[in-house]
């Protein structure tokens, strides 16, 4: 049998160790897991003020897209081809069909609109008739979007311009 003192020992140790296993499994997993929380959570509270902040420009452009949106709706499940509707804007737009050459670049679906890309390209125009073709494109009756305009002066004559540009045409995606 175990003395006193040896009992004494051997209870204190089994303490010790109960204590050390305490520690180890239990105290220093857990104020880790308090120190990654209180961390992320100081970074979701700085998100969400970068996210307030950023309100005023959301609902700006929020009223920017409308009018667009409502456009791509409304000539939605036409009975006419989008390459023919696009070359019949241009050519409503004065631009013979000898001076303008549209191709089709591939479409992108995204959350809301689908955009079927368009190249397209106009050979001797003047500034001002590259202007009209850029307002009546993005403004006009048809959801088209360009996305890169480069014009250069032709060669011949600086008045003129020969001009490519990445049209982006709208339509919604099917849910």
């Amino acid at each position: 049998m175990l003395r006193s003192r040896e009992r004494a020992i051997l209870i204190l140790g089994g303490a010790a160790a109960a204590l050390i296993l305490l520690v180890v499994f239990a105290v220093i997993p857990g104020v880790n897991k308090v120190t990654t929380l209180s961390r992320a959570s100081s970074l979701a509270e700085r998100e969400l003020a970068e996210v307030r902040g950023m309100r005023p420009e959301l609902t700006r452009l929020d009223r920017e897209v409308r009018p667009k949106a409502e456009r791509v709706a409304a000539t939605a499940n036409p009975s006419v081809s989008t390459l023919t509707r696009l070359t019949t804007a241009i050519q409503e737009a004065g631009f013979p069909p000898s001076a303008v050459t549209l191709k089709s670049a591939g479409t992108r679906d995204g959350e809301y609109f689908s955009e079927e890309s368009f190249d397209l390209k106009v050979d001797n125009i003047t500034y001002l008739e590259a202007l009209r073709l850029l307002s009546r494109l993005e403004n006009g009756p048809l959801p088209v979007v360009v996305r890169t305009a480069q014009f250069k002066s032709r060669y011949d004559d600086s008045r003129y311009l020969d001009g490519t540009l990445r049209l982006g045409f709208l339509k919604p995606t099917a849910k």
